[in-house]
């Protein structure tokens, strides 16, 4: 069985803009987040990880170089949504969720 290969998907809604991570997000995914910031127009954005699998270190600091360059250099307001439990536990020892705060569905 072969692992997904990770992508990354961005799509407009309304005022804002949803990257949609899909697959594991580890040393192969950096290809992906060196032109992300070039990708992305709005100042509000959101991270939906719903799609994603295992997040290791290499991971981590993908994303919180991406979430810091994000709100410094765009002045980006930054949320995460579809967070599984272990990836929840994550972010929250490593304050991705202090940079950019989870979106709760309705009825959370």
């Amino acid at each position: 069985m072969t692992e997904e290969t990770f992508r990354i998907d961005v799509k407009r809604v309304g005022d804002s803009e949803v990257m949609m991570f899909r697959g594991n997000i580890d040393t192969h995914a950096e290809p992906h987040f060196t032109n992300l910031f070039n990708r992305i127009s709005t100042t509000k954005l959101t991270m939906d990880f719903s799609q994603t699998g295992r997040i290791n270190s290499m991971g981590i600091a993908f994303l919180l170089r991406s979430i810091k360059k994000f709100k410094t250099e765009k002045n980006a307001t930054v949320m995460v949504s579809g967070v599984n439990q272990i990836n929840t536990m994550l972010f929250k020892m490593t304050g991705i969720f202090i940079l950019a705060p989870e979106i709760k569905p309705a009825g959370a």
